[in-house]
């Protein structure tokens, strides 16, 4: 299964690779570029993939991850009184990002600023390009996600509308290629961070908090 709203990317690319195979004549001179060509386009395949995910079977009270990558930073926000999680995906990841919690989508807005290595640390990440999701967990309390621009990842793409409810493991939109995702929990939530720096995560899957 191949991520939403990405069909056009995908058959653009399968398409080009097809025509190259019955109309370039197959000769030295063609073949590294067509060779390139190929890879990318089983890359392009490969990256835009969805995965099934099915949330762990426990009782209520587990928040999970909205994106695969690893726990880059975990911060304390003190002058808002929240907690952020810093989540960083590799072009190897599955970019497709899903609801931690039953959730209404409060207000979506975005921020076109630049596009700097998701790796880079500090203001330039700080300048990227982003989305954000301010939700209302059905629990009562707000919460923000966001997805961050890199430099590959040009565009920060979302499946859902305001107002629109979302239950735990939803997908509500994609990051095209490498990048980062945050999310910001408020301290009085009543949950509890399971993860550390460094922990590799899947969205959907792998539980980050539990409830107190």
């Amino acid at each position: 299964m191949f991520a939403p709203r990405s069909e056009g990317i995908l058959l653009f690319f399968t398409a080009l690779t097809a025509i190259s195979m019955l109309f370039v004549p197959l000769s030295w001179f063609v073949l590294i570029p067509f060779s390139l060509g190929f890879v990318f386009t089983i890359f392009i395949l490969y990256f835009f993939r969805d995965p099934k995910r099915v949330v762990p079977e426990e009782d209520e009270g587990i928040l999970v991850a909205p994106a695969d990558g690893v726990i880059r930073k975990i911060v304390q926000l003190e002058e808002k009184g929240t907690t952020q999680v810093q989540i960083l995906l590799s072009v190897f990841n599955v970019h497709v990002n899903r609801m931690p919690l039953d959730s209404k989508l409060i207000n979506l807005s975005r921020e076109k600023k630049g596009h700097w290595p998701a790796w880079f640390k500090g203001k330039y990440v700080d300048n990227n390009a982003r989305l954000h999701y301010d939700l209302e967990a059905t629990e009562g309390f707000s919460y923000r996600i966001t997805q961050i621009a890199g430099i590959f990842a040009w565009r920060c793409v979302s499946y859902v509308e305001e107002g629109e409810t979302l239950k735990q493991n939803d997908k509500f939109g994609i990051i095209r290629f490498g990048s980062q995702a945050n999310l910001e929990l408020p301290d009085d939530c009543g949950y509890e961070l399971t993860i550390k720096v460094g922990d590799k995560i899947r969205a959907g899957e792998s539980i980050i908090a539990r409830r107190k």
